[in-house]
């Protein structure tokens, strides 16, 4: 799975759980600079620590990611 992918993904359940982009900063210390990044594909594959933490402060399991 690419980053663009990936990012889609993580947008999408973002949304889903109705969280701005600086929302899931506070939850997640991850900048919300990045994360608008990390979502657009333009950071590169997240490192699986960061997709971690993202995922579980949405509630999610990182095989929502791998799944296509």
């Amino acid at each position: 799975m690419n980053a663009k992918e990936i990012g889609e993904k993580i947008r999408k359940l973002r949304i889903k759980r109705g969280l701005s982009l600086r929302a899931l900063e506070e939850l997640t210390g991850i900048s919300n600079a990045n994360l608008s990044r990390i979502e657009r594909g333009k950071a590169g594959v997240p490192q699986i620590n960061t997709i971690n933490i993202i995922l579980e402060n949405l509630n999610a399991k990182l095989e929502i990611i791998e799944k296509t």
